[in-house]
């Protein structure tokens, strides 16, 4: 059911990612089913959360609450419960709250049987990745995954683009390393970029009316101090400088020393990179789109659609591989060593019509119609 939610948002435009823990420095808070993002306009984004119950016993109320709550705590700007439990009373309570309800029966009839076929789901995607039986061992590939997308809903823009990055550098320096597993590596790269991608959107929603230096250098110190775009890194480093230098023996020169050191430091970020391609409105654009394309591809059960990258999205995930210092031909080249997985059973086929006997066309209707008010945030 939460491939079916992930898969109906998705085609509506969404960037749908399933299965996203929720952290407060360093600890799991909770997670939420799927996560939405959108972009409308240059200036204007879009996130809702999805808590998705398919049981014969929902309770349904208990859920509404929940995702309206949490809504609330992560700055949503929608909460949509799916649920089996279609009563009025439900329903009502749901409007009430300010929660779109979508149900199960709607989202089988929507899928018509083939929505899933070509894609993997994240539990198959999991499975994929523990075929390589020292995965764990070589880094946690899956924890790296599971950290870039906490980090897009957990954290403020900058650091999360910082932290999909570093899921990016791992699983590109790992498709370099190791050929056997480079398909793998690829699929993690692909992902991690979809998410730095839509963290730099994000960043650059407060920008949208900013002429293009202006851009380049908030883009530039945003990635490089990883803050939230307001210079608290820079301003409490700037803090602790001056207290070295009035404060300390010899503390002029200390200081000195100390800000060429961290000037050094922060020039190796080469920020630079990212900033002068996207400060680019044209190319900042491209952002939303691509991180779309990218988590589509990064699914693909065959090789030959995970590596079917559209020019848009090789460009940016050139900029990325420019930026972290790899090879882009680890990641953009059709050769494998390996041979192409043949194990991996399709998805399991969904009824196309699995209706329940008292659903009349009415009831049909009513979720169409909250369907639409789901997707548009109505």
């Amino acid at each position: 059911m939460e491939e079916l939610a992930r898969a109906f948002f998705a085609r509506q435009g969404f960037l749908a990612i399933r299965s996203v823990s929720i952290q407060f420095e360093d600890e799991e808070v909770t997670d939420v089913d799927v996560w939405l993002y959108g972009r409308q306009g240059g200036g204007v984004r879009t996130r809702a959360l999805i808590d998705v119950k398919d049981k014969k016993s929902p309770k349904a109320f208990e859920r509404i609450m929940w995702a309206r709550g949490m809504q609330l705590a992560l700055g949503a700007d929608r909460a949509i419960v799916t649920t089996t439990d279609t009563s009025s009373k439900v329903t009502r309570f749901a409007q009430q709250q300010k929660v779109a309800l979508l149900t199960g029966a709607f989202l089988r009839r929507w899928s018509g049987g083939d929505v899933l076929h070509d894609r993997l789901s994240l539990e198959e995607f999991i499975s994929n990745i523990q075929t390589y039986e020292s995965h764990k061992q070589d880094g946690d590939w899956i924890r790296q995954i599971a950290s870039a997308k906490s980090a897009v809903v957990s954290l403020a823009p900058y650091p999360a683009f910082n932290k999909a990055i570093g899921s990016f550098r791992f699983f590109a320096e790992r498709a370099q390393t190791r050929p056997q597993h480079r398909e793998l590596a690829v699929r993690g790269a692909f992902l991690s970029a979809a998410l730095a991608s839509m963290a730099l959107d994000a960043a650059l929603e407060k920008l949208a009316f900013e002429e293009a230096p202006v851009r380049h250098k908030l883009l530039h110190a945003g990635i490089t101090f990883g803050d939230a775009g307001d210079n608290r890194v820079k301003s409490s480093i700037e803090t602790v400088l001056a207290v070295i230098s009035k404060g300390v023996k010899n503390g002029r020169a200390l200081a000195r020393q100390t800000s060429d050191a961290l000037d050094q430091m922060f020039s190796n970020v080469r920020a630079e990179i990212v900033a002068d391609f996207f400060a680019a409105e044209k190319n900042a654009a491209l952002l939303f789109p691509v991180a779309r394309e990218l988590e589509a591809r990064s699914h693909m059960r065959r090789r030959s659609d995970l590596m079917a990258l559209s020019i848009e999205a090789k460009a940016v995930v050139g900029v990325f591989a420019d930026y972290i210092g790899a090879k882009r031909m680890a990641l953009l080249s059709d050769e494998f060593v390996s041979v192409e997985p043949t194990g991996l059973s399709p998805f399991p086929d969904v009824p196309s019509k699995v209706v329940d006997a008292g659903t009349d066309k009415a009831a049909a209707e009513q979720d169409e119609a909250a369907a639409e008010r789901a997707a548009s945030g109505s």
